[in-house]
């Protein structure tokens, strides 16, 4: 007997990459960030930084996200092989420019 809690599988895992603005985007990949919604104060702050997708996410209503790491976070020494919870960010992939091997957009 299913309930509405079953975890949905394999059938519900995230994609390896996404396209933002017909350039595929994936883990590792540094990236520009231009947040769209004003969700809260991060949001501002965080606009026009570079990044690194850390990984790709998908939620239960399908959405996408890139988890992103952000360059020049000051926390970032603190950090031996994983990164804390605080110090990833979420983003949907519309509100991220993909910056080439220079850094550059």
């Amino acid at each position: 007997m299913k309930s509405g809690w079953d975890f949905p599988g394999e059938d519900y895992l995230p994609p390896a990459s996404v396209l933002v603005a017909g350039k595929e985007v994936k883990a590792g990949d540094h990236v520009r960030l231009r947040p769209r919604v004003r969700a809260d104060a991060f949001d501002m702050l965080l606009a026009g930084k570079t990044a690194r997708v850390e990984v790709i996410q998908q939620d239960f209503e399908n959405r996408i996200y890139l988890v992103v790491t952000v360059d020049d976070d000051p926390g970032r020494e603190q950090w031996d092989e994983r990164v804390l919870p605080g110090h990833r960010f979420f983003f949907f992939p519309e509100e991220v420019e993909l910056l080439e091997e220079g850094g550059e957009a």
